[in-house]
C-alpha cells in the first residue's frame, strides 16, 4: 500500500511570524502507482486504431499518454500531499498557497514546496469600556439658511432665456475638436451638454465664449492648455473647437410661499426651518457617533499588536491604487508606474491599518456571536430590485455574478460591531 500522504511534509520552515513554507516528497513508486491508475483508466476508455474499446496494451497507452498521465499524477498528488501537511501540521491558511521548486526527474522522489501565509492569532485585550468623546457640531442659523436653499434648488424648474446669456445661466451645447485641416476630428462631438456658465466645469475660454451666446449661435473657440493639463497631449498646445449653443435657461427657484410649503407639508416657513434644524442635528449626531466608532476601533487596533498576512496588505493597496491607475490610464501618464510606486509607499500604513481593523472586527464578532441574518440581505435585495424595476430573483441573480451578497455581509457586521463597541463604551460628550 502507498503512503500515507501525512508522510510526504519532510520539513516545515518559518521564514516570518505568518509565513510557512512545506517542503514535500512523494516518494516515486507513490508517484508510478497513480500514473498506472491513471493509464489503466485511459485505458479503458480510449480508442486506438486497430484496437477495440478497452482492449489496447497498456505499454501502448503508455508510450502515447505517458506524459499526460504524468502530468495529471501529479496534480493530484500536491493537493492531496497539502491537504494532509495542513491537518498533520494544524496550519491554517489565510490565502492561496503558491506552488514552487517542484521537480520530478527521471528517478528520485517527486518534490515541491508550497508556501502560504496564515491567518493571524488575534488576541485581543479588552476592546469594552473604551473612553470616547463625541463632538456634535451645533447647527447655526446658516446651516438651516444652506439647506433652505438646497431644498429650493432640487425643487428648481428652468426658463428659456431669449436674450444673451449670463453667468448662472445654463447652456446646452454641441462640442467639438477641429483638427489642423479645419475639420471636425472624428468621434470628438459631445452634444446636448449642458453646463452652468462661470461654474469652472468648462475651461474659461469656453465660459468667455458663452457669455452673451443665444440659441443657434455656432462659434470657434481657442483654448490654450496649460503644461499641467491632465491630458499629456494637450499640454503647452493651442487648440480650436467648435461649439452651438442648442438652448439657453435660467433657473427658477420656487418661492418659500403658501404653494410651496403645502408641497413641503408644513405650515410656515418657521416649520420648515425647524425641519431642517431637527434634521440637520439628527445628522450631526451621527457624524459624531460615527467618527467615535472609528476612533474606539482605532485606539482598539493601537493597543494590540499583531502580524497580518502581507498579502491581504497587498490586495488592499492594489484595491486603493487602482483609481489612481485608471486616471494615469486615461491621461496617458508617462511615469505612470514610478509615480504608483510613490503613492503605494505613502498609502500602506494606510492599508495595513484597514486590514488590522478588519481582523479586529472579525474577533470582535466571533467572540460576541454577532452575525447577519438571511432577512438582511433579503431586505437589500428588494431595496435593489425596486431601485432598478426588477425582480427580487433578478437582483439576487446579478449581485450574485460581482459577490454583492459577500460585500453586504461584511458592511453589516462591520456597522454592527462598531455598534457593539460604541454601546459598550464610556462615551464622553
Amino acid at each position: 500500500m502507498a503512503s500515507n500522504a501525512a508522510d510526504y511534509l519532510k520539513d516545515v520552515k518559518s521564514p516570518a511570524a505568518l509565513k510557512r513554507v512545506l517542503e514535500f516528497e512523494v516518494p516515486r513508486e507513490r508517484v508510478e502507482d497513480e500514473v498506472r491508475d491513471i493509464v489503466e483508466g485511459i485505458r479503458r476508455e480510449v480508442i486506438l486504431p486497430g484496437f477495440r474499446k478497452g482492449r489496447a496494451p497498456a505499454d501502448v497507452i503508455r508510450a502515447r499518454f505517458g506524459e499526460t498521465a504524468r502530468k495529471e499524477a501529479i496534480e493530484r498528488l500536491i493537493p492531496e500531499a497539502y491537504q494532509e501537511a495542513l491537518k498533520k501540521a494544524a496550519l491554517r491558511p489565510a490565502l492561496p498557497p503558491e506552488i514552487s521548486s517542484l521537480n520530478y526527474g527521471e528517478e528520485g522522489p517527486l518534490a515541491f514546496h508550497i508556501a502560504i501565509e496564515l491567518y493571524p492569532v488575534v488576541d485581543l485585550k479588552s476592546y469594552k469600556g473604551v473612553k470616547v468623546k463625541t463632538e456634535t457640531r451645533p447647527v447655526e442659523d446658516a446651516d438651516v439658511d444652506r439647506e433652505t436653499e438646497n431644498l429650493r434648488e432640487r425643487f428648481a424648474s428652468y426658463a428659456p432665456v431669449e436674450e444673451g446669456a449670463e453667468p448662472k445661466h445654463i447652456a446646452v451645447l454641441d462640442y467639438w475638436r477641429i483638427g489642423d485641416d479645419g475639420e471636425p476630428v472624428k468621434a470628438s462631438r459631445v452634444a446636448n451638454y449642458p453646463v452652468e456658465i462661470g461654474s469652472g466645469r468648462l475651461v474659461k475660454e469656453f465660459d468667455a465664449g458663452l457669455v452673451g451666446g443665444k440659441a443657434g449661435d455656432r462659434k470657434t473657440i481657442e483654448v490654450t492648455y496649460q503644461d499641467d493639463c491632465p491630458e499629456t497631449e494637450l499640454r503647452g498646445k493651442t487648440v480650436k473647437f467648435g461649439l452651438e449653443v442648442k438652448q439657453v435657461m435660467r433657473k427658477v427657484l420656487p418661492e418659500l410661499d403658501e404653494s410651496f410649503l403645502k408641497a413641503l407639508e408644513v405650515e410656515s416657513v418657521d416649520a420648515l426651518r425647524s425641519k431642517l434644524r431637527t434634521a440637520l442635528e439628527a445628522a450631526y449626531d451621527r457624524e459624531a457617533a460615527s467618527k467615535a466608532k472609528q476612533e474606539i476601533l482605532s485606539r482598539i487596533a493601537e493597543e494590540n499588536a499583531f502580524e497580518v498576512p502581507d498579502g491581504f496588505v497587498a490586495m488592499a493597496l492594489e484595491s486603493m491604487l487602482k483609481p489612481y491607475r485608471q486616471e494615469f490610464e486615461r491621461t496617458g501618464e508617462a511615469d505612470a508606474e514610478a509615480k504608483l510606486a510613490e503613492v503605494r509607499e505613502k498609502i500602506k500604513p494606510v492599508a495595513l491599518k484597514l486590514v488590522k481593523e478588519e481582523f479586529i472586527i472579525d474577533e470582535i464578532a466571533k467572540r460576541e456571536s454577532i452575525s447577519v441574518e438571511e432577512k438582511e440581505i433579503e431586505e437589500i435585495l428588494e431595496a435593489v430590485a425596486a431601485r432598478r424595476s426588477t425582480s427580487v430573483a433578478d437582483a439576487r441573480a446579478e449581485a450574485d455574478k460581482s459577490d454583492e451578497p459577500d460585500r453586504w455581509r461584511r458592511e453589516i457586521i462591520r456597522n454592527k460591531v462598531l455598534d457593539f463597541l460604541f454601546q459598550n463604551a464610556e462615551v464622553q460628550g
